[in-house]
Formats: C-alpha cells, structure tokens, sequence
C-alpha cells in the first residue's frame, strides 16, 4: 500500500497556501510594468518547464522537442484568431490540443527507442515544425513572423490595461491549473506507471505495463499546457515569431528545470522564477547571456545535480534536525525531574556510545536485569508503569534510542537502523554492568531485541516481543506480517503533519490522555531521518539469522500481543506459533492494542512475569 494523503492534508498546505495568497496581493504592491512583465513570463514559462518535467524528469524520455510543442500552440493561436476569426479564448485552448496531437505524433517513432536515439527524433521533428513555419511565409509570415495578434479582453475591459493586470492573473490561473494537472496526474495510475518504466523499465513492462501506451501518455500530458501556454504566450506578446524554435529559448526553459531539480513537482516552479528574473538582468548581454546561462546549466549538473529543490529539502531536514537536537538538550537539562518522577525515581543516567550520548533509567540493584527496548519514535518512558510495578521483581533498565528522548541524534547512515540500534544496546549494557539479562522489545525494540539475541554479543537469559512480527525474507514476509494501512505507512515518514502526529501517536501506543499525553508530546522530538532510514534499511537487516535462533529455541521466547493490535496480521504470527517444531508461547492481552504494556499494563506484568519465572527461573510467579 502507498501512503499518498491528498493534498490538502500533505505539509505542503500551508506553505501552498501562503505563497498563492502572496501571488494573488502581489500585483497591488508591485505596479511597475516590467516587473509584472517578468512575473507573467515566470508563470508562463514555470508551466512549460514543470510539463516538460512530466516527460524528462517523471518518465526519463529525452524529448527535445518540447519548445516545439511550446511553438505550436503560439502558432495555433495565431492561425486561429487572424485567418479564422476564432475567439482568442477559444484559440488558445485549440492551440493545447493541437500541441496534444503533435505530442502523439512525435511518441510514433519513439515509442521503441531509448537514450540518444529519442534525442535525435525528437531534435528532428523539431526541426521539421520550423522548416514547415518558415517556409509558408502566406501564412505564418515565415522567418519574420506573425504581428498584431488579437489580446485577450473580456467585454471591453482589454487585459493590457492595469499594468497587465488582466495577463498576471490569467497567467497565475493557468500556472495553478498547470501545477494541479502535474499534481493529479502524478499520484494517478498512469502517473505511477510513467515513473515505473523510468525506474524499472522491464520490471514494469513484466508487470503488463504498456511502454508505448505510457511513453505516448506522457508526451500527451506534457504537451497539453505547454500549447495552452503557447497560447496564452501569443495573446501576450501579439507575436507569433519561430525564434521559439531557437536553442535560446530551449536552454531557458532547460535550465529552469535543472536548475530547479529533473523529476520534481516543486523544483522547476520555484526555479522560473530565479531563472527569468536572471535572463532578464542578463538581457543586455546580448550571446553572452546564453553562455551564462548554459555555464549555469555545466555547473548544477556537475555540483548539484538535485537542484534547488534539493537545496531546499536539505534546508528543510537541516531545520527539522535542529529542531529536534534542541528539544532534546532543552528536555535533558530542564525535565529530568519530571522524568525522575515518572519513572518511579530511577536515576537518569547518559551513556557515551559511536552513536552519541544515549540516555538511560536503571533502577540498580541485584535483581536479574531486565532490559526494556522502546518502539518507532517513542521513549524509555513508555515503561514507566512497569517500572512502578515491576522494579520490586527485576533490575529494571531503559534507554532511549539514537534520535529519540533525550538521547543524541545520531549519522543517520551508520545509526538509524536495527543492527546499530541492536550493537546501542550492547553498550548500554556493558555500560551498567548488567550480565545475561532479559529483553523485552516492543513494536521496532522488537526487531532489535531479536537482532541483539542473534548477534550473540551478550548473553540473554530470555527474550520477549510485543507488537512485531517476526521476519524470514524482507520486505515480502513484511507485507505479510502486518496490515497495510495510513497508520502503518506512517512509519517511515520522515515529516508528520499535525494530523499525521495525532493519528500516528494513537494508533502507536493510545489516544491521547491524561496519562498518554508525555508520548505525544514526545514525537515530534524525534529524529525524522529515524524513521526514514530505519524502514529504507529493513531488508538490510539479515532476518533468516534471527528466525533461525528462534527456531533452535536455545533462548526462551515468547509473543506478547493485544489481542486487537491493529498494525499486525494476527493470522501470519498465530500460523507460524502453531507451526510444528514451534517451541514458544504466544500470549494475546485483551484489548491491549499495540502497546499492551501500557494499555492492560496489569495483565501484561503477570505475563511477562509467568514467562520469564518459567523459562528463566530469575523470578518468581
């Protein structure tokens, strides 16, 4: 399942939101003429560079013909409106479905080539429209082009007035719907499958993808806007000239959408903004502002090859890990006595491992240890009523992982998965001394108590999991194991929106409450790379190890569930319990969801003290 909220419930709402408000005022602030003609060619252009993403960008085809289909609807705009009278709005919209059958025509003889090929057909039908334009000068005025083309109007108000008042906000419409189209079409079937045959070709094609449907699909879709554009372009400037034939218009529109970041929604729009604004500082220079431009082009390409989207992203990650980096120092130095207190006065103590400063609760002592392993952006203090009520039983111990509580944020490449996660807790408890204790890992603790068992770096005196699934082949028995839902989807987002954040803490552990509140109000703490680099890392992971010890049964074992865990297939863990050869229990607590400890703590605590008094004789039932 994909996780794909729509938009209006996506982190992009409010800053979208912010900046078409900031479009929609603009022109009562700004009033010069030139500098509305700059934001009109921006949109203009933003639209026949995001479009020209859909196919280069989203779909890898080479098609540099697209300044062509740019051409063709300018050209449509003015054959319609000056030798048949057609409605300039009617005009421009016949000039995107002319563009449209073009496209088509130009998928013909590349729907089967690949790379340098397609380049070289397309380049060449490009050259063909302006061989065409210019020679039949009767009726598109050949190389000097077409003049005095009708505006656009509505009754008598003609949009040329105002400073252009009525072509900015048209031109803001268009780009809108142009964004919107991209937007849909991208999350649609067709979408995906554009994106499937650019990444995968022949896996897609072996899934019953069809490469010429799709390669023609989306030339289609690129070319719509891009001729209303053209269009639109027309009416504007009142010139229908074939210098859009040029490399200079070419390279404008390419080095808005490399400069902006190849196969992003956002980049390209961004960028036209950037990029038009250079151009026309650069107008003065005459040839020398093509080479600028194209030295700008050289020197993404080799340095930054995302773009500024890319620039953007990391922008945004870097304030998000500040963020969370200061929540946690901030935490550390101003909370520990309310984390004192809730964890029945165990003392807080930090740990220096290659991860960074990990935070641990030890309530000392010479009971058998037992080690307490949280899940997916939680806390150690998700245990604290067991550490009200079992401390008396066990040498209790907790920590925080790598970017979550008040431990440190760590390198997310060598810190945010469940082997470093597995080799953290080995140096905890190295670090307290404690010796063969027990594990019990809750939900992601799961996994990386399982992975700590297999490692057998430390001896365990007994394992217990809750709320994971155990593995053999990731991600297939992945798919398996748990139910495809939003919640679950949740795991590996490395961004929440406030929404997001509510669902995902009541799903994970329990609806918010006078009790549950600090586990909210914990999330947002952690490290979000956390979360995206864990679940990217899964099938890195060497499950059939894990299974493996398992099934030799050398530890004690046991599954402690909520009988309605809604994030696990409850059928996939019972089919494999009941498996022959199986030698350990399962335990389902009554309404204890995903977090049994915490939701029927009561009946969780007898559990794991039954299992662990039986198998590892530490405590007594």
């Amino acid at each position: 399942m994909r996780y794909d909220p729509p938009f209006h419930r996506t982190n992009g709402l409010r800053p979208s939101v912010i900046l078409f408000a900031i479009a929609v005022v603009a022109p009562f602030f700004i009033r010069d003429p030139y500098i509305r003609h700059i934001l009109i060619l921006a949109l203009v252009f933003g639209v026949v560079a995001s479009s020209w993403d859909l196919s280069l960008g989203f779909g890898g085809l080479l098609n540099f013909a697209h300044g062509a289909l740019f051409a063709v609807g300018l050209y449509s705009y003015a054959l319609f409106t000056k030798f048949l009278g057609v409605s300039p709005w009617i005009a421009i919209v016949l000039g995107g479905l002319v563009a449209v059958v073009l496209a088509v025509l130009i998928a013909l003889p590349v729907l089967r080539l690949d790379g340098i090929y397609v380049i070289l057909v397309t380049v060449a039908f490009s050259q063909l429209l302006y061989q065409i334009t210019v020679s039949q000068s009767n009726w598109t005025g050949g190389t000097s082009g077409m003049v005095s083309l009708p505006g656009l109007q509505i009754g008598e108000y003609p949009f040329i007035r105002d400073a252009r008042l009525g072509y900015y906000y048209t031109a803001l419409v268009l780009f809108l719907a142009s964004t919107a189209f991209i937007y849909l079409t991208l999350r649609s079937r067709i979408g995906r499958s554009i994106v499937a045959l650019r990444d995968h070709k022949y896996l897609g094609i072996a899934r019953g993808l069809s490469e010429a449907k799709t390669r023609a699909t989306a030339l289609a879709c690129s070319a719509l806007f891009t001729g209303l554009a053209g269009g639109f372009y027309a009416s504007y400037v009142r010139v229908a000239s074939p210098e859009v034939y040029g490399t200079g218009f070419l390279t404008t529109i390419l080095s808005i959408l490399l400069v902006g970041g190849a196969g992003t929604l956002w980049g390209p729009l961004v960028a036209a903004f950037l990029m038009v604004g250079l151009t026309e500082m650069l107008a003065d220079l005459g040839a020398w502002r093509e080479i600028i431009v194209s030295t700008i082009i050289v020197l993404v390409l080799v340095f930054y090859p995302g773009g500024i989207w890319a620039f953007i992203q990391e922008m945004r990650e870097f304030v998000d890990v500040s963020r969370s980096r200061f929540l946690a120092k901030f935490r550390r130095r101003f909370q520990s006595a309310e984390r004192k207190a809730l964890m029945n006065g165990a003392e807080e103590t930090y740990v220096r491992t290659r991860f960074g400063k990990i935070a641990v609760c030890d309530t000392g002592g010479a009971g058998q240890p037992l080690l307490l392993i949280h899940g997916n952006s939680a806390c150690k203090e998700a245990f604290y009523r067991q550490f009200a009520s079992l401390s008396g039983r066990f040498r209790l111990i907790a920590f925080d992982l790598p970017g979550h509580g008040v431990s440190d944020n760590s390198d997310p490449e060598a810190g945010y998965n469940v082997p470093a996660y597995a080799e953290a807790a080995e140096e905890v408890l190295k670090a307290v001394d404690a010796n063969r204790p027990l594990v019990f890992g809750w939900s992601l603790g799961g996994y990386i108590a399982l992975e700590l068992a297999a490692r057998a770096n430390v001896e365990l005196a007994g394992l217990a999991i809750s709320g994971t699934s155990p593995l053999t082949v990731a991600p297939d028995d992945f798919a398996a194991g748990y139910v495809s839902s939003p919640h679950m989807m949740l795991t590996g987002k490395q961004y929440f929106t406030a929404e997001e954040q509510r669902s995902y803490a009541n799903s994970a552990t329990a609806p918010k409450s006078r009790e549950s509140e600090f586990l909210h109000r914990n999330l947002p703490r952690t490290d979000g790379r956390a979360r995206a680099y864990m679940v990217e890392r899964l099938p890195l992971v060497n499950w059939p190890r894990q299974m493996r010890l398992l099934w030799e049964g050398k530890i004690p074992f046991a599954i402690i569930n909520g009988s309605n865990d809604p994030f696990l297939n409850h059928d996939y863990i019972r089919a494999i319990c009941e498996s022959e050869g199986w030698k350990h229990p399962l335990i389902n607590i009554e309404n204890g969801r995903h977090a049994p400890f915490f939701n029927q703590s009561e009946a969780f605590d007898a559990a794991l003290i039954r299992v662990f008094g039986e198998r590892s004789g530490t405590a007594n039932a």
